[in-house]
């Protein structure tokens, strides 16, 4: 095992600190660099630096004499910012520490430049000045900063007001006026990944792991190999580099990888390394969108994280399969707190692919981490990473969320994902946490405590707060999603050419028409009134229900469809069942694996009956929606 360096670990921030510089390593308050200690793994592998020498307006730093006073507030603020924090009283990590020093130095700078000398000089005018400066701020690619970044800005204010008499120098007036940052800022909680993206990016993941992992550690090894044999050999120059990586491209060249954007072939040592991201990037999504763990929980993770729990519940029910882990959101300590998330069966084999990607630098290292890569920036020394021969000081690390986000940026491009509104649809590292609690949250109001056992959260009230706002607000938002599902459902339904099952005959004879170059707009606002009227729809795969209690096959009530009978069975034969040409491929679908069993020999009996049964039904949705396409072309000729 190799060594590694002592660390100093900073759990908690304790009342008795009597230092003001507790929460640095290798630095002092009184140096113009402070380096943070690290809080948990990944801020070990890079420590978290602030710089208060940074430039302001005037040609001056912020370290000169002239700023002196102003300095030595600003570090007192960051300490206090450090210590606690104002949501739940705990100690910030440092990387979240480091992140509110960013928008302190904006802040700072904005001041310089309009010739505020303390924080309590700032009145109300000015902040509103400062936070419309804030909220016309970019990104590095140039798009607008989020709501949240906005938030963050602005909770610096609020750091200012609450802590003005630790400070002696800060706000006199609260700058929101009781309203909390994030409203201010306009945050919409819960932001996810539209399901026109997350369908299929995670359905191509797993794919592309279950079909193209093996293909991509196969070419890896081969890799490695024919380097590692010709660099024993050839160690003279960047000639005979040159030549090492010819041979093992060559040796790459006979493995064709199965990717889901279709068979490929490498040809450069680029190529490989591009390849390893993604199936890097595939791991991350599988296990965040299908477990919901944070990105920071998911680069914690370790070899052997995969155990087997028996059932609780049943001693005869199969044993349960989570992941080992830890939370580290609002735990102070270094190694955060133990965790265990339920996983299926595609997040485990993500995890068994991790572990075949990280073996070669866990036997090097002597450490557990499944992410552990050798950092470069150049594409073409990416690879060499895996050579077995390599120099043993060749620097292993675990990356960071920022690199996670270059890797999905790179991998949504790789896909090909569909686009909103003609542009290409952004993914973040938290996205997949978000879209797995609002798919649960949305189908089953009841499965908020297991939802919230399975994100970590001490509380429900946290996973209603952090993920879908208070219960009044997670109420809200539910009704909110169904009431757009079903507008967007109305709006098909009016418009649609032809429409299916047993209540699509009545929808087409009743609906009015719409004509004009206005006809879209006021289908939508129809939709809207039929909505407003109290006609919501529950909306399916597999068609749409236009409830009404006394039709319903279901045995429904006055609240809606019955969950537990309502599938496509039962509402394939139920007289508010609507479907339209949206819904045939699945009605074919099912119609084609039902011919399909009926061509396996030795059916039994009961089997075949219910299979032909099912294929009747499907047959019939699927004539329901021609037999409506056909009868609309005939009206049409005789118009």
């Amino acid at each position: 095992m190799s060594s590694r360096p002592a660390r100093q670990v900073i759990d908690r921030a304790q009342p008795e600190h009597t230092d003001r510089d507790w929460f640095l390593r290798d630095s002092t308050w009184d140096d113009a660099v402070w380096v943070l200690a690290p809080t948990n793994l990944l801020e070990e592998e890079q420590l978290p630096r602030i710089r208060w020498d940074f430039p302001m307006p005037g040609g001056r730093q912020f370290t000169d004499p002239h700023h002196a006073s102003l300095l030595q507030t600003s570090k007192r603020l960051f300490s206090v910012i450090r210590a606690r924090s104002l949501s739940t009283g705990l100690p910030h990590r440092a990387r979240t520490a480091f992140c509110y020093f960013i928008h302190l130095r904006v802040l700072l700078q904005w001041m310089g430049h309009e010739g505020f000398r303390r924080f309590a000089d700032l009145d109300r005018a000015s902040l509103l000045s400062y936070q419309r400066i804030v909220r016309q701020r970019k990104t590095r690619s140039g798009a607008p900063i989020n709501s949240n970044t906005v938030r963050d800005y602005l909770q610096v204010l609020v750091y200012l007001y609450r802590c003005r008499d630790e400070l002696d120098d800060g706000l006199s007036f609260d700058p929101f006026a009781g309203e909390p940052a994030g409203a201010r800022a306009r945050v919409s909680y819960g932001r996810y990944t539209p399901d026109a993206i997350a369908v299929p990016l995670i359905k191509m993941s797993i794919e592309f792991l279950e079909a193209g992992s093996v293909d991509v550690l196969r070419a890896r090894e081969a890799y490695a190999a024919a380097m590692g044999h010709s660099l024993q050999w050839r160690r003279q120059g960047a000639s005979a580099i040159g030549n090492s990586n010819s041979e093992a491209v060559e040796a790459m060249r006979g493995i064709p990888i199965h990717t889901p954007c279709g068979e490929q072939v490498i040809r450069s040592v680029p190529e490989l390394s591009d390849l390893i991201d993604m199936l890097y990037a595939a791991c991350f999504v599988v296990i965040s969108y299908l477990v919901g763990a944070r990105a920071h929980e998911v680069l914690h993770l370790r070899s052997g994280c995969i155990r087997v729990r028996p059932s609780r519940a049943d001693e005869n029910e199969a044993p349960i399969p989570v992941m080992v882990g830890a939370l580290f959101k609002h735990e102070s300590e270094y190694y955060g707190r133990a965790h265990e998330w339920v996983v299926p069966q595609a997040a485990i084999h993500a995890v068994s692919v991790l572990e075949a990607l990280s073996a070669p630098h866990r036997l090097r290292t002597g450490r557990s981490e499944l992410w552990l890569r050798g950092r470069s920036r150049s594409r073409t020394m990416g690879t060499t990473e895996w050579i077995q021969e390599r120099d043993a000081s060749f620097p292993i690390r675990v990356p960071t969320p920022a690199t996670l986000g270059d890797y999905l940026e790179r991998y949504a491009e790789w896909l090909k994902l569909p686009t909103i509104d003609g542009r290409r649809y952004q993914l973040t590292t938290h996205q997949g946490r978000k879209t797995f609690a609002r798919f649960a949250a949305l189908r089953d109001r009841t499965c908020l405590f297991a939802l919230a056992q399975q994100l970590g959260h001490r509380d429900r009230s946290m996973t209603d707060s952090g993920y879908a706002g208070t219960d009044y607000r997670l109420e809200r938002e539910i009704d909110q999603q169904v009431l757009e599902q079903s507008v967007l459902a109305w709006e098909h339904m009016l418009a649609a050419p032809q429409l299916g099952g047993r209540a699509g005959g009545e929808i087409i004879a009743k609906r009015p028409r719409f004509r004009g170059t206005r006809s879209k707009g006021d289908i939508k606002a129809y939709a809207r009134t039929l909505v407003q009227a109290g006609l919501t729809l529950a909306v399916c795969d597999y068609g749409y229900c236009v409830y009404r209690e006394e039709y319903s096959a279901c045995r429904g009530n006055a609240l809606g469809p019955n969950p537990i009978h309502r599938e496509p069975s039962t509402c394939a034969r139920c007289l508010n069942f609507v479907v339209s040409s949206h819904h045939r491929p699945y009605w074919l679908e099912q119609a084609r694996q039902c011919e399909e069993l009926l061509s396996e020999p030795a059916l039994p009996t009961q089997t075949l009956k219910i299979v032909r049964e099912r294929l009747g039904e499907a047959s019939a949705m699927v004539h329901s929606i021609d037999k409506s396409t056909k009868e609309r072309h005939g009206q049409e000729s005789q118009v």
